[in-house]
């Protein structure tokens, strides 16, 4: 009976130990988490801005039209080039 107590107390440290890392741990991911998407927030506002001056200095030479069409082209390279690299980096 004496072992089977001992056996339950060390088990219940374990599980408590095991607790605290599992919540420093998930802490960890909940930070990074958060820094990731102001990051990603940060990063497609940039790109719009970049675009949205693109856009701007075609649509003087260029029909707004044709510099529509540019910065299109332009947007949908730049997501198939993310888009190359996030399947090469994920394999």
């Amino acid at each position: 009976m004496e072992s089977l107590a001992r056996l339950l107390v060390a088990v219940n440290e374990l599980f408590e130990a095991d607790g605290v890392v599992l919540k420093r741990q998930l802490v960890r991911l909940i930070v990074a988490a958060g820094f990731g998407l102001i990051i990603l927030v940060l990063v497609a506002a940039g790109l719009g801005l970049l675009l949205f001056g693109l856009f701007r200095v075609l649509a003087e030479p260029l029909t707004p039209t044709g510099a529509m069409s540019v910065v299109g082209v332009v947007a949908i390279l730049l997501a198939w080039g993310t888009f190359l690299y996030a399947r090469h980096v994920l394999r």
